[in-house]
């Protein structure tokens, strides 16, 4: 593992002190738990970023499709 691999220190500190076992295992653990970690965030904001999309979208239709009043007839 790089240093561009690593894992913050709270959330090694974390997993290390969860999971135990040998320091091989602990590395592997907070690696994958990191990974996941991402992972979740990435969905999360994928998932966040549609519903606000889906709802402002909706809202431009909605005005789109509002009826604009006819001006009245003028009078004879």
């Amino acid at each position: 593992m790089n240093d561009t691999d690593r894992v913050p220190p709270f959330v090694e500190a974390l997993v290390r002190f969860v999971a135990g076992g040998s320091p091989e295992e602990r590395d592997e653990r907070a690696s994958t738990f990191a990974r996941g970690l991402a992972l979740g965030a990435l969905v999360g904001a994928a998932i966040a970023g549609s519903t606000i999309w889906q709802r402002r979208r909706a809202r431009a239709a909605a005005i789109a499709i509002e009826p604009v009043a006819e001006p009245p007839e003028p009078a004879d």
